[in-house]
């Protein structure tokens, strides 16, 4: 079996510093090191090929120096090493980046699977494992948690916001893990160098398939966002639940008004659309969702447009009739029984079919576990730009979406603008504030799909395992490595570190940090964290931290340190909105 392991080469996340005065970020002297989630993927590569024989080909597109992840692959198992290394791909994009690792596959060939961290540490994209598989014509899966070779088929467990999927695939495939370690071992091998004419036999000046002109986003500018966490000491729960109170009031939602605001566009007359993907759990939208259609009906109004949500899926019916009150102008429902359960290859086919039959102008999409397996799948296939993990969203007076988006753990962010349409992006939870509802009917309309692909993967088993109170509560507990023994708070939505999910007091789904997923409630309490830099990474776009018995680390990243029992704390934050 041959195994291709796409990897990076990112800067150490904790060493990035921002330059006020140039505004950009200082680079030099930043350590460098091997993406952590695709050294895990080299690791489970060669566990593979142990198994079941062949060889394992480790791939990274960079500059001279990438050649050191490269050398770190070669010593977790990697037999020899594919450099992607030309001036033409500079400044790629996550499309453009995804269209040239195709590239290079399809020359290798021969290729059986295709395995790659779930993100780099530097991004949250989430985008170039599904917007690869898209350039191979290949199915994928992502946020994998365990895999199986048998039979030249791959059986793989998926992690997601529910619980856990597991699939049956056909080969060749694509798949992106959950799992990262960190990895500074070197070793000497084979190491070849690529270049764009190794890839194409007729490169162009200004080529379309390569680099910056091959990718249609660009970054506008680079802003510190680090927020201003006071530290202050309380010394009674009764203090603590004070200056919470009183930081929420100082720090409100931001705020969403049913009435939209005027066309913003330099030469009004042409309308524009602004679309939402809804999300759908037990029956209902998810607060993401709803989130995402209060934002959608403020960018309408500034495109003279209306607010149009999209519903898939077995709720779509039910739900539907419902997003009128939460601001949607127009419903689209794609109620097609096949799409009953989620199946990343029939739902991107059916959001392809949507996206070239109505063109939106724009389609936000939440950045759950769902919705950055299929945005992406789809941005691929209709070789659109997208953002990935987008924290906010604008309209500029020309109509374009300006996307802002996080970095290097968040306290960076990203201005961000593309030149495809339709704009997509997908957009952390909690970012935004839903509409208060009203009585208000939108218009409902059904979209019947043409046949969709036969698939090559199929749905085998579900673990329930639900994760979604985490992005929809308020107020959320992060339990660290230092929490009380056996401590468990009731009636709160609750998440771990890197360190309480891997003992397995709670699913992998609920691990909150770097290498587990981000949370924004109105009100983080960490009790027993350390506070170092994968664990903040996860709680920074929380408006209220918390420390209660937690490290130095995690003291100067809080708003509020409380040295006592955490009991009393959780209980009454619990009510706190």
């Amino acid at each position: 079996m041959k195994i291709v392991c796409l990897v990076k080469q990112v800067p150490r996340g904790d060493a990035i510093n921002f330059d006020p005065e140039t505004r950009t970020l200082r680079r030099e002297g930043v350590p460098l090191l091997l993406n952590p989630f695709d050294a895990a993927a080299v690791v489970q590569a060669a566990d593979l090929k142990e198994r079941v024989g062949g060889e394992v080909i480790a791939m990274t597109m960079g500059p001279p120096q990438a050649a050191d992840a490269l050398r770190t692959c070669l010593a977790l198992g990697a037999d020899r090493c594919i450099h992607l290394s030309d001036r033409v791909f500079a400044v790629a994009d996550t499309l453009g980046t995804s269209r040239t690792l195709a590239l290079a596959i399809q020359k290798e060939g021969g290729v059986d699977l295709v395995l790659c961290g779930r993100k780099t540490v530097d991004s949250e994209t989430w985008q170039v494992p599904p917007e690869t598989a898209a350039f191979l014509g290949w199915p994928h899966l992502t946020s994998v948690v365990d895999i199986e070779l048998a039979d030249g088929r791959v059986r793989a467990t998926r992690e997601t916001d529910a619980g856990y999927d597991t699939y049956e695939l056909d080969l060749p495939a694509v798949l992106s893990l959950v799992s990262a370690i960190e990895a500074e071992t070197s070793s000497d091998g084979t190491v070849e160098v690529w270049t764009a004419n190794d890839l194409v036999g007729d490169l162009r000046e200004n080529d379309k398939r390569f680099g910056q002109t091959g990718s249609p986003t660009r970054v506008l500018a680079v802003h510190d966002v680090t927020p201003d966490r006071a530290g202050e000491l309380a010394k009674s729960a009764d203090e603590v639940i004070g200056k919470v109170r009183n930081l929420l009031i100082d720090r409100p939602p931001e705020a969403t008004h049913w009435d939209k605001p005027a066309h913003l566009g330099e030469k009004p007359g042409k309308d524009y659309d602004a679309w939402t993907f809804v999300e759908t759990v037990d029956g209902r939208a998810t607060r993401a969702s709803l989130e995402l259609i209060a934002k959608s009906r403020e960018l309408a109004g500034k495109l003279g447009g209306e607010s149009v949500a999209l519903v898939m899926g077995r709720d779509a019916e039910a739900v539907g009739e419902t997003l009128g009150r939460h601001g949607a102008e127009r419903v689209v429902l794609v109620d097609d029984g096949r799409l009953d359960d989620y199946h990343s290859e029939l739902w991107s086919a059916a959001l392809v079919q949507v996206l070239q039959r109505f063109r939106p102008h724009i389609l936000a999409v939440p950045a759950t576990a769902r919705g950055r397996d299929l945005g992406p799948r789809a941005a691929g296939e209709l070789e659109l730009g997208m953002t990935g993990d987008c924290v906010n969203l604008g309209i500029d007076r020309g109509g374009r979406l300006v996307q802002t988006k996080p970095a290097y753990g968040g306290n960076i962010v990203s201005v961000i603008m593309g030149r495809t349409t339709p704009q997509l992006a997908t957009v952390r939870p909690r970012m935004f504030s839903v509409l208060e509802a009203r009585e208000h009917a939108a218009r409902v309309e059904r979209f019947e799909l043409d046949p969709l692909p036969e698939p090559r993967s199929a749905l085998v088993e579900h673990k329930p395992a639900p994760a979604f109170d985490l992005d929809e509560s308020d107020v959320v507990v992060l339990l660290g490595p230092d929490a009380p023994a056996g401590w468990a708070p009731k009636g709160v939505a609750v998440g771990g570190t890197r360190e309480v999910c891997a003992r397995g007091d709670l699913p992998g789904n609920r691990q909150i940090g770097l290498y587990g997923r981000p949370v924004a409630p109105r009100v983080l309490i960490a009790v027993g964290v350390p506070g170092d830099f994968e664990q903040l990474t996860g709680i920074v776009k929380s408006a209220v931290v918390v420390s209660v018995g937690g490290g130095a680390g995690m003291e100067q990243a809080a708003d509020v340190v409380f040295g006592g029992e955490p009991g009393d704390v959780v209980v009454a934050l619990a009510q706190e909105r």
